[in-house]
């Protein structure tokens, strides 16, 4: 019988285990559930109450909105705009860090010094003008192709270790920004219009190194020179063209003629012919020669090449938070929930200090 019986304990033991597991999981699952509709519950009360403070109180944070409105408004108008505007240039001559210096010199009287009689004079402007100027402001604006192309240029020179581990944003992040050609250069003023009546003047200051302005009127005489050069080979060419035609005209009527070379010199005639293919070719360099010399004498002429002028007039380059009409009604609602926040505190404490006696 014990025998029988055995296993048939063995199973109800098992089913009662199986049971208590599932019985367990239920559980844990309505804990789980349970636990988050607590929560959801808690966020829709935490809402509710949120919206009742202010529903309640709706008038003081309106008149608080609408005065803070009014207050900035008010101050907005009679209180000094800042502007801004940008200069787009090119550095010649390896003029980039004495133009660093230069702007620096510059936010230096405008912002720090505010010295507006040296400011006045280096710029051309009176001493009124320039106590409306708050600081001037650089950095490098270079696009991605030219520096990809200084960082070809520049792998030309290397080795083949050095190939290797110079990788271009290794070579990018090792560049300074006076090291790059492009620059922004920003003025900060409260005058709109004072922009176009400054640029000849700053832009003179910038270059002001007697070293770079000789060394940019040398490369200007020397482009000048080459570019004359040219001209005169150029007009050779176009002459020993006409030449050639005539005389391939003439041989043409000669049914003997077997074709018509030039030769240059007294040289072998096997050795120094020349046909028009030769002399088109050269014409087409020397005149790429020239085109090339006449585009570096715009781009060298000065020590500054400015990309881009400043504007007519200045753009508002405040901020949201530097606008009155947007941080006073912030501020006066801010202060009220606080007042209201405290006052609730208050309330709390005295009613819980009165339960604790009783």
């Amino acid at each position: 019988m014990s025998d029988q019986s055995s296993p048939q304990n063995q199973n109800q033991n098992d089913e009662v285990d199986l049971g208590q597991l599932f019985k367990a999981i239920g559980n844990a699952f309505n804990s789980l559930f349970r636990g988050i509709a607590n929560i959801f519950k808690g966020l829709y009360e935490a809402i509710i109450f949120v919206l009742l403070h202010f529903y309640k109180r709706i008038f003081w944070y309106a008149g608080g909105l609408i005065i803070g409105v009014v207050i900035g408004l008010i101050i907005n108008s009679t209180s000094e705009k800042s502007y801004g505007a940008n200069m787009f240039i090119k550095t010649n001559f390896g003029s980039e860090r004495q133009v660093y210096e230069n702007v620096k010199q510059l936010n230096q009287l405008a912002n720090v010094d505010q010295d507006t009689v040296e400011l006045g004079r280096i710029l051309k402007i009176s001493p009124s003008q320039a106590a409306d100027l708050k600081g001037f402001y650089i950095q490098s604006e270079t696009d991605r192709i030219t520096i990809a192309e200084m960082y070809a240029s520049f792998r030309e020179n290397l080795d083949s270790v050095s190939k290797s581990e110079m990788t271009y944003e290794l070579y990018k992040e090792s560049l300074a920004d006076f090291e790059l050609p492009v620059h922004q250069i920003g003025v900060a003023s409260t005058d709109k219009f004072i922009y176009k009546e400054i640029e000849k003047a700053f832009v003179e200051e910038l270059a002001n190194n007697d070293y770079l302005l000789e060394l940019s009127e040398v490369n200007t005489e020397n482009l000048i020179s080459e570019v004359e050069t040219l001209e005169k080979q150029i007009d050779k060419t176009d002459f020993l063209i006409e030449e050639f035609l005539k005389i391939k005209i003439a041989q043409s009527q000669k049914p003997e003629s077997n074709g018509t070379n030039l030769y240059m010199g007294d040289s072998e005639s096997d050795k120094s012919a020349i046909n028009e293919g030769q002399l088109l070719k050269e014409q087409l360099r020397l005149q790429e020669d020239k085109r090339e010399a006449m585009r570096k004498l715009v781009e060298e002429k000065d020590v500054i090449s400015v990309i881009s002028g400043f504007p007519s007039s200045g753009y508002d380059t405040r901020e949201w938070t530097d606008k009155y009409y947007y941080t006073i009604p912030l501020a006066l609602f801010s202060i009220t929930l606080f007042a209201f926040l405290l006052l609730g505190l208050g309330q709390f404490l005295k009613e819980r200090g009165e339960s604790e006696k009783v």
